[in-house]
């Protein structure tokens, strides 16, 4: 147990490579709106995304104003 939450970095990689290696892992079976592809994370206005097409999706139309 660490002071502050240190020390819990250990537990958090063994999570996450966890998670890697099982594929990808996502709340709903549809496929993305930007890259076509399944399972996604999110829902936006009537969509479906993965957390890392909504931040480009979104980076981009930032660009364009």
């Amino acid at each position: 147990m660490g002071f502050f939450g240190f020390g819990k970095k250990e537990e958090k990689a063994e999570e996450k490579k966890g998670s890697a290696e099982a594929g990808t892992e996502g709340r709903y079976e549809d496929a993305c709106a930007l890259c076509g592809k399944g399972p996604t994370e999110k829902k936006w206005m009537g969509k479906y995304w993965h957390k890392s097409c909504m931040r480009k999706s979104r980076k981009f139309a930032k660009g364009m104003f």
